[in-house]
């Protein structure tokens, strides 16, 4: 839309008003208009933008006298950012190419300041259509702006005042819901500190049971097991055939009682007390653990030379390790001569996965969940020395520090063993 203005600029004389004494083909008097408009900054702009006139509108809105800004670059009226990113220039193009260029944006003024103006900037071109200059209408909005940010504020103010309102009575809402629940609460804390302290002293009598347990069935089984060496020690070479075998069932039999009476009291405290974390390189820790197991000179094992250091509790961790190999060299052992078995991991993010993978029997897939369980086993113990507690015990310090076991194996392709242990310490993250 072309404003009164822009018309009053651009608008070529071509006819008269004889209804009156004024001649409206005299360029002067469209002159005297432009002048005398005091709303608006009517201003000719030279093609290469420099101002070649100068009305009463751009004094007042602008603040230039005219000898102050004719043949001047039209860019002192716009902000230093604008003019660097090259803003007057492409406004000067867009009119040139479209004809016209519209826009509302901040302008500056002779002393510094800014107002906000709306800029229609309009191509002229002479008879033979040749560009010859633009003509450039801007007027002041800066008080429309206000008003309108201040319209925005209030409406602003109005709808924050209505949330808080709306907040307010959410909160008053549940406030009255949990005082209404306070009472539940309270009953439920009192009962879980109460189930808490029977656990705990449930924990201790469970302790102190294992702990005279284990002690008062070790005693007779150390006197089995002396009476049977005592035997051999006396007969010595003259025990032949099923008598000599069934000496030495007699003492595996007591050291598997005595192992399995040792497994049931590290099963019933695996998990339950959590030790001071500190830092473990696990490469060592998987080295002591081989040493402790003092494997045969048959049996190869191997372990990845960059094992991650964490923080861990360095007992628990270890006893998972020491379980895990010691599982994969005893089942592999009963199977074939050359026993291989490999230590390796990888970085989770929030965890480290490591995995104990043998060259043994394997596990069929429909036994591979029983042998978590306690007292679980897959060979005949007179064929696999073993309790069935080795597995389920490292399932339980894994899953007590916050990780999880699983197995990958097929019949006769060996067994992988994994699992998580977090980066962070179930105490720390606490």
């Amino acid at each position: 839309m072309t404003t009164p203005s822009e018309t009053a600029v651009l608008r070529e004389p071509s006819a008269r008003d004889n209804g009156g004494d004024l001649d409206f083909d005299d360029p002067a008097l469209y002159r005297q208009l432009v002048d005398c408009v005091a709303d608006y900054s009517i201003i000719l702009l030279r093609v290469d933008g420099r101002v070649a006139s100068w009305n009463e509108g751009a004094r007042r809105i602008k603040g230039y006298a005219p000898h102050e800004i004719l043949g001047r670059s039209f860019e002192v009226f716009y902000p230093p950012e604008a003019v660097a990113a090259g803003f007057p220039k492409r406004e000067l193009e867009t009119a040139e190419r479209d004809g016209r260029f519209e826009d509302e944006d901040w302008r500056v003024r002779k002393d510094g300041s800014r107002f906000w103006a709306n800029v229609v900037v309009t191509a002229l071109h002479d008879a033979q259509g040749r560009l010859v200059g633009f003509g450039k209408v801007t007027r002041d909005l800066t008080a429309r702006r206000r008003t309108e940010e201040q319209a925005r504020q209030l409406a602003a103010e109005q709808a924050a005042r209505a949330e808080a309102a709306r907040r307010s009575e959410e909160l008053q809402r549940i406030n009255q819901q949990l005082e209404s629940a306070l009472a539940d609460t309270q009953a439920a804390r009192d009962n879980a500190e109460r189930s808490a302290a029977a656990a705990e002293e449930a924990y201790r009598e469970l302790d102190q049971f294992a702990y005279v347990a284990s002690h008062d069935l070790k005693a007779p089984l150390r006197g089995i097991g002396s009476l049977a060496q005592w035997i051999q020690d006396d007969i010595g070479d003259s025990l032949s055939g099923d008598s000599a075998e069934h000496m030495r069932l007699l003492q595996g039999r007591v050291h598997r009682m005595q192992a399995l009476i040792d497994g049931v009291l590290a099963y019933s405290r695996a998990g339950r007390s959590l030790t001071t974390p500190v830092p473990v390189d696990s490469g060592v820790l998987v080295q002591e653990a081989v040493e402790l197991l003092a494997p045969p000179p048959e049996v190869r094992i191997t372990w990845a030379r960059d094992m991650p250091g964490l923080r861990a509790e360095r007992v628990p961790l270890q006893q998972v390790f020491m379980n895990l190999i010691g599982n994969a060299i005893k089942y592999a052992r009963a199977a074939r001569p050359d026993v291989l078995v490999e230590v390796g991991w990888r970085d989770l993010g929030d965890a480290y996965e490591f995995s104990v993978r043998d060259n043994g029997p394997g596990i069929a897939q429909e036994y591979q969940e029983r042998i978590w369980g306690i007292f679980q086993t897959l060979a005949p113990r007179d064929k696999v020395e073993g309790t069935g507690i080795g597995l389920s015990v490292v399932k339980k310090i894994v899953e007590s520090r916050g990780g999880r076991v699983s197995l990958e194996s097929e019949p006769g392709q060996g067994a992988t063993f994994r699992f998580t242990w977090p980066k962070v310490p179930r105490e720390a993250a606490a």
